[in-house]
């Protein structure tokens, strides 16, 4: 996957509309290189987003719900 097809596919008719109609929220990604990359940035200006440490799986909590679905 790459930075423009996240932002293409994914960002621009799922995430920003969905973000739009919700104010309040706050849209949550790691630090994966693409999530980083300027192109994704520019896209993600209008949006509030949660500041993220790189490398901490153990902060996400994606993860851990992930392990209760799976069962």
């Amino acid at each position: 996957m790459t930075a423009q097809w996240y932002v293409h596919d994914i960002l621009q008719p799922h995430v920003l509309p969905l973000m739009q109609r919700l104010p309040e929220a706050i849209f949550q990604q790691d630090n994966a290189r693409r999530h980083t990359e300027r192109v994704l940035q520019d896209c993600l200006r209008t949006v509030t987003t949660l500041p993220w440490t790189a490398r901490s799986p153990d902060l996400s909590l994606i993860e851990n719900i992930g392990e209760h679905l799976g069962r």
